[in-house]
């Protein structure tokens, strides 16, 4: 896709926005038809932007996360009213306090994922290279494109929907998941097993 310069000034504009909002080059990029490398290029070319560890997310505003999470909000909701990202939204709710220890709130509060969740998590797969040397439609998902997937799951698991679930519906292994959310550092904390002493005859 070819470009004018004023397009090439609006992009870089919205981009440099939007990564400091916590979205990453390739999501930007997708929504103008271009690679990711080539937004960082028009964006970094125009304007002084401060780069994120890999992984790291901006926090949203922490009170207004919790009070919008607490009127019944999704993750995503939030992260389109405040212009952030879902990563930057768990991060906020991590941050206050209210993000539950385990992979999901409570057991009987478990659901399962939505078609549209669904659909949303298939394109964003869909979207990463193809893997080498693997069989035709396998998916490479430790880079960047593997990462937006991985927040997307996450946030649904966050939403409520258990892990397996969600792996199994998405048409893989029941673990899949697990080891995807793993390769970007994005497994929920697991509820702590209680431990029992063994006791010994003398």
């Amino acid at each position: 896709m070819k470009l004018t310069p004023a397009q090439r000034e609006q992009v870089a504009a919205d981009a440099a926005a939007r990564y400091r909002a916590g979205e990453s080059w390739t999501q930007i990029g997708a929504d103008y038809g271009i690679t990711g490398a080539y937004t960082y290029r028009l964006a970094t070319a125009r304007h002084d932007i401060t780069f994120r560890r890999w992984g790291q997310q901006p926090v949203a505003d922490v009170d207004e996360v919790r009070l919008r999470r607490e009127d019944g909000q999704t993750l995503d909701q939030i992260a389109e009213d405040l212009g952030c990202s879902r990563q930057a939204i768990r991060t906020a709710l991590e941050t206050a306090g209210r993000t539950p220890p385990t992979r999901y709130p409570r057991l009987a509060e478990s659901r399962t994922p939505t078609a549209d969740e669904i659909a949303e998590l298939l394109g964003l797969y869909e979207a990463c290279p193809q893997a080498p040397r693997a069989r035709e439609g396998a998916r490479a998902v430790r880079g960047e494109e593997g990462r937006v997937l991985a927040e997307a799951c996450r946030s649904v698991v966050d939403d409520g929907v258990p892990m397996q679930r969600l792996s199994v519906a998405l048409g893989r292994g029941a673990t899949w998941l697990h080891w995807l959310l793993g390769c970007h550092d994005l497994r929920p904390e697991l509820r702590k097993a209680r431990t029992t002493s063994r006791r010994t005859r003398n």
